[in-house]
């Protein structure tokens, strides 16, 4: 039985190692996917923001174009729905009422902003 006691070791610590090593790799997995879907989005957002510049100067009116933050949003989201099959009509209209959401928030927030700016100038 003694002889056996250092294999059992050697075993168990190979196993631990092991599972560390592939525990490891997944959460780089996981952490490289989620770059790459950033990424992924923030360049379709771009593409985004510049086709509705382009419309709008096309279109010759003066026209508010949204925070590229909010076509980041929705880009992220789209995908994520895309991701997990979730994508359906549902699905997009309660995307674009969140959409809808934060540029009514960043309305309000720019609002606010330029009223401080404008109370600091008078003073």
């Amino acid at each position: 039985m003694e002889n056996y006691i250092p294999l059992l070791s050697g075993l168990i610590g190979a196993l631990i190692g092991a599972t560390a090593s592939i525990a490891t790799i997944i959460v780089q997995s996981r952490s490289q996917n989620k770059r790459e879907r950033i990424k992924m989005a923030a360049q379709i957002a771009m593409e985004d923001v510049k086709i509705s510049m382009e419309i709008a100067f096309k279109s010759g009116k003066r026209t508010a174009i949204p925070a590229p933050t909010v076509y980041l949003h929705y880009h992220m989201k789209l995908m994520e729905l895309l991701e997990n099959n979730n994508l359906d009509s549902v699905t997009l209209r309660l995307l674009t009422e969140e959409n809808r959401k934060i540029i009514d928030s960043l309305k309000l927030l720019n609002s606010e902003r330029e009223e401080q700016l404008r109370v600091q100038k008078d003073q």
